[in-house]
């Protein structure tokens, strides 16, 4: 569990998109295509980059440091800092600061064609989604050495997976994580988007302990805004611990279902600091033992739950997606409703982030 929470995971290539959102739109955000070229012909992929001066990353978003914040299979992360000058004797030099994601090389057997339709999968899901649990896209552009780049806000607090790691997390701090990460999920499912690869890593906190989830590079788009009914979803995707039981069949399922499941594994690992099994297959004897004390109300990791959240819990892991709550569910829960979240890093209990 040591992949940046920035990064796409390894070895899973982004479904490809059947012309998902207006591309018109995305650009007109500010991404660094040229327009002027159109669609050029490609089912929704825009055009030649352009090679404007004023359209490179270092004369948009400012110096990248020489390191990296995070490295993985199929992408760097370096940290971009943007100054802006003082226009007044009352102002001083101020400075913001800019998570740059640096996608991989074109692979020899990928066409132009194929590369920059993964590329943009994920960032035309990623900057169409505004919410306060999800992390900020800005934009879209080319380096000084013709590398394409996603820009993403910021969040210096790193990710779940390192406050988890510290073993400091309070009961009403983690109580308060899941219920941003709730929100933040139940909005991606108001949009007709599945994360599909919800796990601590992926959940980053922002200077003011807000929690925000990151890294679309396996989500599915399972319903349009023109649609009323949901399409399945199809291929293994995600981190092993957190994949839901039904994504190991080899069929097709409701990718909203495996996000809640994986909802209900970051709840364990906050609490026990600790995965529950390795992977929710038959091979796993964790997991049987899970299916068999499940079965008889007398799983320990969930008996030492309060009453509220231990019911909760239970059904958010149901081994069975048919039966498994929705999020629309969760959210009008007693014991979730009872949850208070924090305002910038504090609540009446009180607590602060990390």
């Amino acid at each position: 569990m040591d992949e940046d929470p920035y990064l796409v995971g390894p070895n899973v290539s982004p479904l490809e998109k059947k012309n998902l959102f207006n591309f018109g739109h995305v650009i007109g955000r500010g991404s660094s295509f040229n327009s002027g070229n159109g669609l050029n012909g490609m089912n929704g992929i825009p055009g030649s980059p352009s090679t404007a001066p004023d359209c490179t990353l270092l004369k948009k978003y400012g110096l990248c440091e020489k390191g990296n914040i995070g490295q993985g299979a199929t992408a760097v992360v370096r940290l971009a800092h943007k100054l802006t000058l003082p226009t007044s004797e009352d102002e001083e030099v101020s400075e913001k600061l800019f998570a740059i994601k640096e996608f991989r090389k074109r692979r020899k057997h990928e066409t132009e064609k194929e590369y920059v339709k993964k590329l943009m999968s994920e960032f035309c899901i990623s900057s169409t989604l505004h919410h306060e649990n999800v992390v900020e896209t800005v934009d879209l552009v080319q380096d000084e050495q013709h590398h394409w780049c996603e820009v993403m806000e910021y969040c210096c607090n790193g990710d779940l997976y390192n406050a988890i790691k510290q073993g400091h997390m309070s009961r009403v701090e983690v109580n308060c994580c899941f219920k941003q990460l709730i929100n933040g999920v139940a909005y991606l499912h108001s949009m007709g988007v599945a994360h599909r690869d919800i796990k601590p890593e992926n959940l980053l906190l922002d200077g003011q302990g807000r929690l925000k989830i990151t890294d679309f590079g396996v989500s599915d788009v399972f319903r349009m805004c023109w649609e009323k009914e949901p399409h399945l979803s199809k291929g293994l995707c995600g981190s092993e611990p957190y994949i839901a039981p039904e994504e190991f069949n080899g069929k097709e399922y409701d990718a909203r279902c495996v996000d809640i499941w994986a909802c209900g594994i970051v709840y364990y690992c906050m609490v026990y600091q600790g995965i529950p099994f390795r992977a929710a297959i038959s091979q796993d004897p964790n997991f049987q033992h899970f299916l068999e004390m499940r079965a008889v109300n007398n799983y320990e990791p969930f008996e030492k739950l309060p009453i509220g959240c231990r019911i909760l819990m239970k059904q958010i892991l149901d081994p069975n997606p048919e039966t498994r709550i929705t999020i629309e569910d969760i959210l009008k829960d007693e014991w979730f409703q009872r949850i208070e979240i924090c305002v910038h890093g504090e609540n009446q209990n009180p607590h602060r982030h990390f």
